[in-house]
């Protein structure tokens, strides 16, 4: 028997009002594999993460998520085998739990401890907040963390359940380098630590494309337009045209690193007369 794609999208569009945000959406990605949407904003990349966790509706087109069709699924049931880390922070947890509290609450769905976890699932909780970095801060306040501890509790709190499917809402947006790297070291860590893990993350910077990367899906203007291997996939070419700007890209130490040249920067300020 077959394992069905991760997650399977055929003819998705997103409309609000007159404007589409998504249109024509064709996208299949294997269970296990790790996926960077890269794209501008205002790609429609959040909403397209949104349709996949039965947030967004789609307008037309189909959804299959872990083998489930959405719309004729519990999505309770479904979004209990998902793990999303939003570092816009939207849902707000409660700043004066500590670490490990917050990791706890992944296991209620709720943004306070209201519950008492049993010995099991501190000691689980305890060992997420050490595959992340944290164990040192376990008894810290939330809000007292820095924003990149933040990020790595908030992928503790998403792990707790230990789903199939996780997405990482653009989880490097607003950390320094030592952050950054900090945050995709750990995802790397626990795709190693959970092999049949998929892991979509979004973005839209290249050079956060992990080397373990099997999958780029490229989105502008609510489009696809590449999906692929990253090495098929990333090229000046297409990144031109994905962002709207004249780009050079390279791969070096195994990861890439895009740059504008200044030749460019009259022509984007001319775009804007």
């Amino acid at each position: 028997m077959s394992i069905p794609p991760a997650v399977e999208m055929s003819g998705v569009s997103v409309t609000r009002g007159e404007v589409p945000i998504l249109e024509s959406i064709d996208w299949s990605l294997p269970p296990g594999s790790r996926c960077v949407v890269l794209g501008p904003n205002g790609s429609g990349k959040t909403t397209l993460m949104r349709v996949l966790t039965g947030f967004v509706w789609p307008t037309r087109g189909l959804v299959h998520v872990l083998g489930q069709r959405l719309g004729m699924t519990d999505m309770r049931m479904l979004r209990r085998r998902i793990g999303v880390v939003d570092p816009a922070e939207r849902f707000g947890v409660d700043p004066e739990l500590t670490a490990l509290e917050v990791a706890l609450t992944g296991y209620f769905g709720s943004l306070g401890l209201y519950d008492q976890p049993t010995p099991e699932q501190r000691q689980h909780a305890w060992l997420l907040l050490d595959n992340v970095g944290l164990s040192h801060r376990r008894d810290q306040k939330f809000g007292l963390l820095s924003t990149g501890e933040r990020r790595r509790c908030l992928m503790a709190r998403a792990l707790v359940h230990v789903p199939e499917l996780l997405i990482l809402d653009e989880p490097t947006a607003g950390l320094d380098i030592s952050g950054r790297e900090r945050v995709l070291a750990t995802i790397d860590q626990l795709q190693e630590l959970h092999p049949r893990l998929t892991v979509i993350m979004v973005t839209h910077h290249v050079e956060e494309i992990s080397p373990r990367t099997n999958q780029v899906l490229l989105l502008s203007g609510g489009r696809i337009t590449g999906c692929g291997r990253p090495e098929s996939v990333i090229s000046p070419e297409s990144l031109s045209r994905t962002f709207g700007c004249k780009v050079f890209v390279q791969k070096r130490g195994g990861r890439w690193w895009l740059e504008v040249l200044p030749e460019a920067w009259i022509e984007l300020l001319r775009d804007r007369e």
